[in-house]
């Protein structure tokens, strides 16, 4: 039986993106972002600004809030009560952790990585995707490269083990652009996992010139024809685009041109 295709996802983008600017200014860098036709942001950094002003300037300017990536660290018992209470009158709909492991070393050193260790990572977000239901939003894991790249006995990766050790109810917010990073195709990944991701982070990666592209451009790898027709199968909630280019797409450079590059995509459906 052939699973159902259903609308095509609503664009936001990876504050990631105008990192800079956000932190000069929050007000005229969202009314940017909705000048060029964003329908929501996904939020990244520390809780600089009071959660009420965050929720006023979603509602002026006509944005959802579809996520925060959240650190770790903010998750933890002596931490988690303010975060959520931060979250909940922020109006974040999604909590996102953005790593675990990895170069980073979050939560544990590249010496202890084991599938052990990825499995009670996953124990810990069932736990913590409980609680944040329970406030009315949901918990996520944000990918990257490593874990598709890390190969333990018999090829299982991480992502396999959070695959089969998360809860449904878990979003996992796939990276195409970490995916091509780690030799991986999206839109296979997509394919193989029915019911997830519901947020997919649509980042612009070429194979010369790495992160300095943008979706639209003819080195750009991703194949966004079947990245979002996966997406259309999936149910896909948001494509979040989040171009990392500093110098041949630097800021609303990349964030105009990838959005104009990503709706020319959906319009040839």
């Amino acid at each position: 039986m052939k699973r159902p295709i259903r609308k095509a996802p609503s664009v936001a983008l990876g504050l990631y993106s105008v990192y800079r600017e956000l932190q000069a200014d929050i007000e005229p860098t969202l009314a940017r972002v909705r000048e060029l036709g964003y329908e929501g942001v996904e939020f990244y950094g520390k809780f600089t600004h009071p959660p009420e002003r965050i929720r006023s300037l979603m509602e002026q300017n006509g944005l959802v809030n579809c996520g925060w990536h959240t650190e770790w660290e903010l998750l933890q018992v002596d931490t988690l009560a303010a975060t959520l209470d931060y979250h909940q009158r922020a109006g974040t709909r999604n909590v996102i952790i953005p790593a675990l492991g990895g170069p980073w070393e979050i939560a544990h050193t590249r010496e202890e990585d084991s599938p052990e260790v990825w499995i009670r990572h996953a124990q810990k977000m069932n736990e913590l995707s409980d609680l944040l239901q329970q406030q009315g939003m949901r918990l996520g894991y944000h990918t990257h490269a490593h874990e598709f790249a890390t190969r333990y006995t018999g090829g299982i990766t991480p992502w396999d083990l959070l695959c089969e050790h998360l809860n449904k109810d878990v979003i996992l917010e796939l990276d195409t652009g970490n995916c091509l990073e780690a030799g991986v195709h999206p839109e296979q990944v997509l394919a193989a996992i029915p019911g997830r991701p519901l947020l997919v982070h649509g980042k612009p990666y070429s194979h010369k010139s790495g992160l300095e592209t943008c979706i639209g451009a003819e080195d750009e790898a991703n194949d966004w024809p079947a990245i979002l027709q996966q997406c259309r199968i999936a149910g896909t909630e948001w494509l979040i685009i989040e171009h990392e280019s500093e110098k041949t797409y630097p800021g609303f450079v990349g964030a105009e041109r990838s959005l104009h590059g990503i709706r020319t995509f959906m319009e040839e459906r």
